[in-house]
């Protein structure tokens, strides 16, 4: 199912693209994916943050290039991003980065920026993934080459004032300076330092007309994606607690939503999805959850998620898993006991 919190669609488009393009073999990335790029019905508001996560994962696991996520930055620094602008068009580089920190769930909504300074006098530029969402430090270096890129178009020389933080497990010094100018300093952290004077120093490109209208389009679209999904949000519960009763029909949701089947259908659709997907989605959550309980025969199991014949909720749970659902059961009750067994075995160990 669909995970919050999401990241855009047209995003993932463009890292797809340049994997594809770096040699990542296409079955790697479409393997985690589960979707098809090229469908105008994917949906608008994006993949879930975890899912990117295991993409960026696979890919490394594909290649031999530990900075290949610093190229994907540099990459991604050459195309038409909305959070550019902030940094082309503001009075300073200080100003950009605030607006660009403020606005960045344009792309991503895995976590947030923070801006703040340092006892060194610096000013560090860090990315704090938010609880439970798995955020690699390849991924922050994709994410700040991309910045870098973006500030060197505008502050030309603005490496020598800019320290960038790299994790030292990904790959050398020597490694991060085939592609960064700017002073190296190896940690367990990603993460930049900027000098203050780099930041209030007067952008001859800046355009508060164009920096405004930019600003106005990059709420539009969040205000818009945040809409599809509290849609998607609020018709997953309803059907999530709709199915044990047995009403979980579309008419009776979209009744409970107060609002018509026609009007659902439509607004899903604007979403990139359907009354079905969401209910499939909903199924599986509550048969993976339901199947734990040895007690309850299979054939409940089936009649409870919605199916009225069990070879179809066979046939829908290999889909879902890739095993047959007392397969799954077995391997539930042989991870269980294992867990039992080293509990104990802990248990029985006392101190010398």
């Amino acid at each position: 199912m669909p995970l919050l919190p999401q990241v855009a669609i047209s995003f993932v488009r463009i890292l797809y693209q340049f994997w594809l393009q770096q040699g990542i073999p296409q079955r790697v990335l479409d393997e985690v994916l589960r979707i098809d790029l090229n469908d105008q019905k994917t949906a608008k508001f994006g993949i879930s943050s975890d899912r990117l996560a295991l993409l960026h994962a696979a890919v490394n696991k594909a290649t031999n290039d530990r900075v290949l996520s610093l190229r994907l930055g540099q990459y991604l620094g050459e195309k038409d991003l909305e959070l550019e602008s902030m940094i082309c068009y503001s009075e300073t580089l200080h100003q950009g980065l605030l607006a660009m920190s403020e606005h960045s769930r344009v792309i991503s909504e895995s976590g947030y920026f923070s801006f703040s300074l340092q006892d060194n006098g610096r000013y560090a530029l860090k990315f704090i993934a938010h609880d439970k969402v798995a955020f690699s430090s390849q991924q922050k270096d994709m994410v700040f080459s991309t910045i870098l890129s973006w500030i060197e178009k505008v502050y030309t020389g603005s490496h020598n004032a800019i320290y960038y933080h790299f994790d030292e497990n990904v790959a050398t010094a020597n490694e991060y300076q085939t592609l960064l100018s700017c002073h190296l300093i190896a940690g367990g952290e990603v993460f930049i330092e900027i000098n203050a004077d780099l930041l209030m120093i007067n952008n001859r490109n800046k355009d508060s007309s164009l920096l405004e209208k930019c600003i106005r389009k990059t709420k539009k679209i969040i205000t818009k994606r945040q809409q599809r999904l509290d849609l998607y949000a609020e018709v997953t519960q309803c059907i999530s607690e709709s199915l044990l009763s047995g009403t979980a029909q579309q008419e009776v949701v979209a009744e409970r939503l107060n609002i018509s089947v026609r009007n659902l259908q439509r607004r899903l659709k604007e979403v990139g999805t359907s009354y079905q997907s969401i209910l499939d989605d909903c199924r599986e959550a509550l048969a993976l959850k339901l199947i734990k309980n040895i007690e309850l025969p299979l054939y409940e199991v089936s009649y409870l998620v919605g199916f009225t014949e069990p070879s179809a909720f066979y046939k829908a749970f290999r889909r879902w898993t890739g095993k047959r659902p007392g397969d799954y059961r077995q391997s539930v009750l042989i991870a269980n006991e294992e867990l039992a067994a080293n509990e104990a075995s802990s248990a029985d160990v006392s101190p010398c």
